[in-house]
């Protein structure tokens, strides 16, 4: 099976816009594996050290996933040990994954843009 070239495991970079501005670029590393469509990783935010897990689509050109907080470390008035999810789509013309990151916890509900791209290959 033929992996286009975005679907790259390595280091990546990502920002994500909340509270009127942009946060990042955060680095995160990401495992890509074709045969199961599935991709893991982790790194470190404004919030604090996070899992990933999810899925991704080459037909399609998308990427789901789930962000998973360390409870207890990082900004703790941020971090609540939580579950971010997000969906992006693959924009050629940016040469980037494009979409939105989305929370609900009972303290925070919120939407808004999330950029994830392809650091230098290793």
């Amino acid at each position: 099976m033929n992996e286009p070239a975005y679907f790259k495991s390595g280091d990546w970079t990502s920002r994500y816009h909340q509270y009127g501005r942009w946060h990042g670029p955060h680095q995160i590393s990401l495992m890509f594996d074709s045969y199961a469509s599935r991709v893991t990783g982790h790194g470190y935010d404004d919030v604090g050290p996070f899992t990933i897990s999810g899925t991704f689509s080459v037909e399609n050109q998308q990427i789901a996933l789930n962000k998973n907080y360390q409870p207890g470390a990082g900004d703790l008035k941020e971090n609540f040990g939580h579950t971010v999810t997000i969906q992006l789509t693959w924009n050629q013309n940016h040469a980037q994954f494009e979409g939105k990151w989305r929370v609900e916890t009972n303290s925070y509900r919120g939407e808004d843009k999330f950029e994830l791209k392809l650091g230098k290959s290793s």
